[in-house]
């Protein structure tokens, strides 16, 4: 399984420097298109998405997840930071996969 990231370009640059390779990067005209498009790829165990790519998705984002447990969407920030209404999908898939709720230390 590979990990991919659907983000915008200066987040494409950092996550390349980190080593990830499939990265598509969306604009608000093809945004579907390349959510389709990453839907149909069967090789990629893990996704990064930015937190406002998420929140442009919206409904079809919360329906995949619904119906699909791979790839793991894992939200990350951009270079703003996390947005004001940002939910943690990771922290509420591991508390549902081990019952522990994980807190984080500010």
């Amino acid at each position: 399984m590979k990990i991919a990231a659907l983000c915008d370009s200066d987040t494409a640059t950092a996550l390349r420097l980190a080593g990830i390779k499939k990265i598509y990067q969306a604009y608000d005209k093809k945004l579907m298109t390349v959510w389709n498009e990453i839907k149909e790829e069967d090789d990629v165990g893990l996704l990064f998405i930015t937190e406002k790519i998420a929140h442009d998705l919206g409904k079809y984002l919360i329906d995949y997840r619904i119906r699909n447990t791979i790839p793991v969407i894992v939200e990350i920030s951009d270079k703003k930071g996390h947005m004001k209404d940002h939910v943690d999908y990771v922290s509420n898939l591991i508390k549902k996969a081990v019952g522990i709720e994980v807190n984080k230390e500010t």
